[in-house]
């Protein structure tokens, strides 16, 4: 009897483990807005990093995979803190920040000024604000899109690196 009550209560000890690994939630991260463009290209400059600007829509059902399949989980890996600075831009979004220029605009003329007519968009630009990777528009085979994304974050870190270099 011992032995069973023994098995027992080490089957429930287990299934209590189980239970609270799947009950035990990834921490959610918030993709930070744009906002003020001018003030995050001072901040881009400042730790000599390349600005990933992803172009969204508020009913893109492909803006939700880029956003929840890769970026949230590269923000909550901390492995990219030093490389890159990712931010959202909601393309139906009338609100004015300052842009790069330091001029007032909202996410839906920065998209007609970046020509991005297509969501998702992720543009990778330097401190400036100037396009300094090939952008990705829309989202094809998920399968190598994580591979495609740290390919085009690898170029435009580099990119940037040699860029402070020379100044």
């Amino acid at each position: 009897m011992n032995f069973v009550r023994a098995l027992s209560t080490a089957g429930l000890f287990l299934l209590s483990l189980n239970v609270a690994c799947v009950s035990e939630k990834v921490p959610d991260v918030k993709l930070k807005m744009s906002g003020n463009l001018y003030q995050l290209s001072q901040i881009a400059q400042d730790k000599r990093q390349p600005i990933l600007l992803f172009f969204s829509a508020e009913h893109c059902p492909y803006c939700n995979i880029v956003e929840e399949e890769f970026l949230k989980p590269m923000l909550r890996s901390g492995d990219y803190v030093d490389k890159v600075l990712i931010r959202k831009t909601d393309i139906d979004d009338f609100e004015q920040h300052p842009g790069f220029d330091r001029k007032l605009i909202s996410g839906s003329e920065l998209a007609v000024q970046r020509h991005v007519f297509v969501t998702p968009t992720l543009l990778f630009l330097d401190p400036q604000g100037e396009e300094i990777v090939e952008r990705m528009v829309g989202i094809t085979t998920v399968d190598f899109y994580g591979g495609y994304l740290d390919d085009a974050i690898d170029k435009a870190h580099l990119l940037t690196q040699k860029a402070n270099t020379r100044h």
